[in-house]
């Protein structure tokens, strides 16, 4: 690699780490009405240093009325923890939100989610996205096509406390798939589905659909994606997806 080419690679990685600590520091200052957002600053961001053997994640996927964060609102959000050893299958976790008004026909008939069951299953957004942001606080996210749902998590952000950015680190399974397998840089893929990619991992298939079982899905993907692809020590700041 010549001297030039390197140079520039150093100066856009430390760009993006400096613009991430900073907006996390400006931040951190700003007093907030949200317990949760005032709490979720109280957790420096992880070290993108580490190693991906070192550190802890949690795995997220959102259901919603469709595809555009300003105009559709989240249904549920799934969650599950986890680290390189093991998948702590008892912090599997559901919440749907109370969005019932924005359900729309051709939403419901993806994820199944009806306005009576958001209606007596539901909990109010600011309560649910508190959850979340208590859950990832200090660790480092991972979902598959993961501009969804931090697209979203944004989109609320930004109606309730007009924030700009959610600095945070993020792992996309999607994205690892496409820099780091040989059939992702060949176009030997046909899909990059999380479920197309499960069974190329021969991962089991789940018959149930739901934001928890895809947060699970999402996070054995990215285990059987660490090993087979060799990326348990490469650095975190090798693997990022990065949102701004």
């Amino acid at each position: 690699m010549g001297s030039n080419m390197l140079t520039r690679k150093l100066k856009r990685w430390f760009s993006h780490q400096d613009k991430m600590q900073a907006v996390y520091s400006e931040l951190a200052h700003h007093q907030w009405s949200s317990g949760a957002l005032t709490q979720y600053f109280t957790q420096p961001l992880p070290n993108t240093q580490s190693p991906l053997t070192e550190l802890e994640f949690v795995a997220i996927d959102f259901e919603t009325t469709g595809l555009e964060p300003e105009s559709n609102r989240i249904l549920s959000i799934g969650s599950i923890s986890l680290n390189y050893e093991e998948i702590d299958l008892t912090s599997m976790n559901e919440v749907y939100l109370r969005n019932e008004d924005f359900v729309r026909p051709e939403s419901a008939v993806v994820n199944e989610i009806m306005p009576k069951q958001v209606i007596q299953q539901g909990v109010d957004s600011s309560s649910a996205i508190d959850q979340l942001l208590d859950r990832v606080a200090g660790k480092v996210i991972i979902a598959h096509s993961a501009s969804i749902e931090y697209g979203f998590l944004l989109a609320y952000l930004s109606r309730q406390y007009n924030l700009d950015a959610l600095p945070c680190y993020l792992i996309d399974t999607l994205a690892l798939e496409k820099r780091f397998s040989y059939l992702g840089q060949n176009h030997g893929h046909n899909s990059f589905q999380l479920d197309d990619l499960r069974e190329h991992y021969n991962l089991p298939e789940y018959n149930a659909h739901s934001a928890a079982s895809d947060a699970l899905g999402c996070a054995e993907l990215f285990l059987a994606q660490v090993k087979r692809l060799k990326l348990c020590h490469r650095p975190l700041k090798e693997v990022l997806y990065r949102p701004f």
